[in-house]
């Protein structure tokens, strides 16, 4: 965790750039694409002229130990919004099979997982724009270090 801080405070380019690009990975890192979500958040902020290394850095918030439970509460969260009665149980370990699983668990599992995830994204943005422009601003040198 440290080090990815780090690697956002180094990044040399406008605190807005940085924080909108975070946002972006944010965002991204919430829906139920993994394997894809780098891809679709440097996609973004390439046409948004945003950070694209930075909203490459904040997908990584959903990785293989806190992807499982992340996007558990974003199914469970989807369920409820669809008013979806589903017995689905979320594979434990993300990885290629997870992927796997949620695809051909059929498209009310995979609905509730992306409005759940929409809805996540939209928060988890908001908070990551704040905080990166927050420190950005307070700490405006911090990754220039070498401690």
């Amino acid at each position: 965790m440290k080090k990815q801080i780090r690697k956002i405070f180094s990044i040399e380019a406008a605190p807005e750039s940085i924080a909108r690009g975070f946002a972006i990975g944010s965002f991204v890192g919430m829906l139920p694409i993994p394997g894809f979500q780098m891809l679709v958040a440097m996609a973004i902020a390439a046409i948004l002229k945003i950070n694209k290394k930075a909203a490459c850095l904040a997908v990584f918030n959903t990785n293989v130990f806190t992807g499982s439970f992340v996007f558990a509460f974003n199914f469970w969260l989807g369920k409820k919004i669809l008013g979806y009665k589903l017995d689905y149980e979320l594979p434990e370990t993300l990885n290629l099979e997870y992927i796997k699983s949620i695809f051909m668990a059929g498209n009310k599992v995979f609905f509730s997982m992306m409005v759940g995830g929409l809805i996540t994204g939209v928060f988890a943005s908001a908070l990551a724009y704040w905080l990166i422009l927050k420190f950005k601003h307070k700490f405006p040198h911090q990754g220039n270090c070498e401690n």
